[in-house]
């Protein structure tokens, strides 16, 4: 079980860097550009997926965390 908690956390943060990295993409390219409507999509599909891992590792029975199940509900609704 440990072993996939790990992995899930390691999903959760590959994701969240790729979030990060497109978010700051589309924040430098002109918005008229393919790249900035890419780099947008790449920056919402990352961070709904690590935010929707985050809940499932929230949960998890050796994990349970109430405060960082409710973080990502609010990303996911911000998203």
């Amino acid at each position: 079980m440990e072993f996939l908690i790990k992995i899930l956390i390691y999903i959760h943060a590959f994701f969240g860097g790729l979030g990060l990295l497109s978010g700051v993409a589309s924040l430098y390219v002109r918005k008229e550009r393919t790249k900035h409507r890419n780099s947008g999509q790449i920056f919402s599909f990352s961070m709904l997926i690590s935010s929707g891992l985050s809940l499932v590792i929230a949960i998890l029975p050796n994990h349970q965390n109430t405060f960082l199940f409710l973080i990502g509900l609010f990303t996911i609704y911000l998203i």
